[in-house]
């Protein structure tokens, strides 16, 4: 078995039935202290993120687990679930016990997607090997990596596979539909303490992360559902590395790209499942590829509309109807038009034309009303997820921008 034959084989190594295929998020958030300065990341003299992370962790169950993104944001991972009621349970649990750490530290939930008032330099780097060398790598191969790193936060849904040819297609449409994704839950209104006006911020900052591993997969000339699974390995194999594992799993430096590295532990003998994993996890592109697919192109909503970017993505990638309907269109779009709706998700002007020279808010209500449209087809009572947000959000704009009138 060759090398993308083992890369082939760890991408479908946990395939379900459709019927058993789950869903699980990622939700990670900003906190202050009292004093409202960005709560340190490192252990001191005061309480710390990584204090937080030790109290949530021994205390968070079966409920997911808990981790810090390079700035000291809390991420919580859920359990997969099949439906989005058993879901929002979870995520109920998940912030009643946040709320308790939160209050009994006198901390506080920043209710943006962008850290309003701090620059990077502002902001302490996680102790920890891997986000030292991440930080290293993306000041080489983009602009805005410290941004990213330190004072961003988003919302990740991840679906169990199916088959390949599932994969395939929810993979190519999620990546079409990226730009509309990218409007509806913008919530990035301020920035170094002033609004950031009609910019969608954090999703300029992911396009200027790092130009090898970031932006969407057609940035990447994976522009078709044909052959996605193939494309994505070719792709992957020629960025560089930010990190290798050595012998004993610990991870350590790497001058290679993470072909190289793959291609020489099996010519040795020596790959092994983890070497591929972490490979896999070194790219940051919108939608990506593991053992599951990950969709992480949404701005952390308001406090309460978590659930809205998953049951958005839920709808269009696994309603077969839905994302059959949705491939129909999206596969005759040009890769011109493409790129062009991906540069307009930067700016939060739905009156910019897209692709079939349609307005950006066509595109955004027909998108929309499938995902209502999958939702009900689901029968689970899952509508509510959406229904009021996609509402609030094309009548009165993105709650980014909500925002900043507001304040």
């Amino acid at each position: 078995m060759g090398i993308y034959d083992k890369i082939r084989s760890f991408i479908f190594s946990n395939l379900v039935s459709t019927k058993h295929q789950t869903i699980g998020m990622e939700e990670e958030c900003i906190l202050y202290t009292k004093e409202n300065h960005r709560l340190p990341v490192n252990p001191g003299d005061e309480f710390s993120a990584t204090d937080l992370l030790a109290i949530m962790n021994e205390n968070v169950g079966r409920n997911g687990i808990y981790s810090l993104e390079p700035g000291g944001q809390l991420e919580w991972s859920s359990p997969p679930y099949r439906d989005l009621n058993t879901l929002f349970t979870a995520i109920g649990k998940h912030k009643q016990a946040l709320t308790e750490v939160v209050n009994a530290n006198n901390l506080k939930i920043i209710n943006y997607s962008l850290e309003p008032n701090y620059a990077p330099d502002d902001i302490d780097l996680i102790n920890q090997l891997k986000y030292q060398l991440m930080n290293a790598n993306m000041e080489q191969n983009g602009t805005m990596g410290k941004w990213m790193m330190r004072n961003t936060t988003s919302i990740q849904i991840n679906f169990d596979i199916t088959s390949e040819r599932n994969l395939e297609d929810m993979t190519f449409v999620a990546d079409c539909l990226q730009p509309v994704s990218a409007y509806l839950f913008a919530n990035s209104p301020f920035q170094n303490g002033q609004p950031t006006g009609l910019e969608n911020t954090r999703s300029v900052i992911w396009e200027n992360t790092d130009n090898f591993r970031c932006r969407n997969l057609i940035n990447h000339g994976i522009e078709s559902p044909e052959r996605m699974i193939d494309q994505y390995i070719d792709y992957i194999m020629g960025v560089p590395g930010i990190f290798e594992l050595d012998h004993n799993g610990i991870i350590v430096s790497t001058n290679q790209t993470l072909g190289e590295r793959l291609i020489g532990l099996e010519k040795l003998g020596n790959l092994r499942t983890e070497d591929i994993q972490a490979a896999l996890h070194q790219i940051f592109t919108n939608v990506r590829l593991k053992n599951l697919l990950e969709v992480r192109g949404s701005d952390r909503p308001p406090m309460g509309y978590e659930m809205a970017p998953v049951a958005f993505w839920t709808s269009i990638l696994t309603v077969e109807s839905i994302r059959d309907e949705l491939l129909s269109v999206v596969k005759n779009w040009t890769v011109e038009d493409r790129h062009k709706f991906n540069k307009a998700s930067l700016v939060l002007d739905d009156s910019q034309i897209g692709p079939d020279g349609k307005t950006y808010s066509e595109w955004n209500q027909w998108v929309g009303n499938l995902a209502l449209a999958g939702l009900k087809e689901r029968s689970l009572d899952e509508e509510k997820f959406f229904d009021s947000f996609f509402e609030i959000v094309m009548e009165k704009g993105p709650f980014g921008l909500q925002a900043q009138f507001k304040d």
